[in-house]
């Protein structure tokens, strides 16, 4: 079993639910990831882009329960 918790842009996680394979969570992780990155209007690769994936990614979650 794996839960997935994301950043959500507040500094707080939000729970994306609980899942039976890795890859199961893999795919929710990079659906919340390109969600969360769609919020935004950066151009990928600027400066502003690479330091929200950043944010994602470092605050980010996949844990095995």
């Amino acid at each position: 079993m794996y839960v997935v918790s994301t950043y959500n842009g507040t500094y707080q996680l939000e729970f994306r639910g609980c899942f039976e394979t890795l890859d199961e969570a893999m795919e929710e992780f990079q659906k919340a990831e390109r969600e969360y990155m769609e919020s935004f209007e950066y151009e990928v690769g600027t400066t502003e882009y690479n330091q929200e994936l950043e944010n994602f990614m470092f605050h980010s979650r996949i844990d095995k329960c």
